[in-house]
């Protein structure tokens, strides 16, 4: 007898009510060639996502920023901050 295909139930969230969308194959690849090297903005523009949701879909997966990146950030950061 053939197995019964059921539907997979959507993600809802909690503090929304909204449904969280699935990341495709594709943006999951554009993630994993760009994070190293470009900020989680920057990332976030290409793949239509948020920042927050790039950085969290990045830990699930294992991947880190280079060093380089990661003092560029804290540059950016910090001029950010106090304007320098």
């Amino acid at each position: 007898m053939a197995k019964k295909r059921t539907k997979r139930k959507r993600k809802v969230s909690a503090k929304t009510g909204q449904v969280k969308k699935r990341w495709t194959k594709e943006q999951i690849a554009v993630l994993k060639r760009l994070y190293k090297t470009h900020s989680n903005a920057d990332v976030a523009k290409a793949v239509g996502r948020k920042a927050a949701s790039v950085a969290y879909m990045a830990h699930r997966l294992g991947l880190y920023k280079s060093v380089r990146q990661r003092r560029e950030t804290g540059r950016q950061n910090i001029r950010h901050r106090w304007g320098e």
